[in-house]
């Protein structure tokens, strides 16, 4: 029988496991997530994890730098599988004049856009929760949609849209966290009719005269290995790789 945990949080120097609530909520599933923070070589402390997981259906992995010692205990101890390999982009943020005829708002607390929703839910190809064929695929399809709706009306939650011929024809959301003065990209998308046209470019040069504007010192980014078009995208726009991040998805029950 699994462990009860009083806490649904498990952390130590090699990893630091809890439970995930919105994963829970949105796939109706009970989650976790554990993030792998370095080697994991010790069985007790794998031992350790692992009851632990068994509380829960559905676990996210991340395992930080790809740490070869722990993918190799993962494949030999589990069945969990490789849902991704997510590659963190850095640049830091410097004031640039941007000049163009588009109108770009940045906006805190946005008030919603139906045409942002369907942007999100129609730009995005890639993404580790369709390799699980465990996961709800109406869920895994519109997950970005809802990550846009779920961002409105939010205090900290930032908007930058361009707008052409009185339509939305790109959008980026991102955050800023003043503690470490980074700012974070968490969706990048242009409408299917405007690709294409600089607008991506516009939007990244924009953003980064903002929170500079702001003092931050950074901004980050993170796509998948296998987004090639993402990839050149961001090394096109001055970003550098920072990180290189493999992520599983583990399903106790189903091993």
């Amino acid at each position: 029988m699994p462990v009860e945990y009083p806490i649904k949080r498990l952390s130590c120097d090699e990893f630091d496991a809890f439970e995930s609530t919105i994963d829970t909520e949105y796939f109706g599933v009970v989650s976790a997530k554990v993030i792998l923070k370095k080697a994991c070589l010790s069985i007790q402390r794998q031992d350790e994890l692992l009851d632990f997981l068994t509380n829960f259906e559905f676990i996210t992995i991340t395992n930080i730098a790809n740490d070869p010692s722990n993918n190799h205990w993962l494949g030999k101890r589990t069945k969990a599988f490789l849902a991704d390999v997510n590659i963190q982009f850095g640049k830091k943020a410097t004031f640039t004049e941007e000049k163009t005829d588009d109108l770009i708002m940045m906006s805190d607390n946005f008030a919603g856009s139906d045409q942002i929703v369907n942007i999100a839910e129609t730009s995005f190809k890639y993404s580790r929760f369709l390799n699980d064929p465990y996961l709800p695929l109406d869920k895994a399809r519109q997950i970005y949609g809802d990550i846009a709706k779920n961002s409105f009306k939010k205090t900290g939650r930032f908007f930058a849209t361009i707008t052409r011929a009185e339509t939305i024809a790109g959008f980026l959301l991102f955050s800023i966290n003043a503690s470490n003065s980074t700012s974070t990209i968490e969706l990048v998308a242009i409408d299917q009719n405007h690709k294409g046209r600089g607008i991506g470019r516009s939007l990244i040069r924009s953003l980064e005269s903002y929170v500079h504007g702001k003092g931050v010192a950074e901004i980050r980014v993170g796509t998948q290995l296998n987004n090639i078009d993402a990839f050149k995208f961001y090394t096109t726009c001055g970003f550098k790789v920072r990180e290189c991040n493999s992520i599983y998805h583990y399903w106790p029950s189903r091993s």
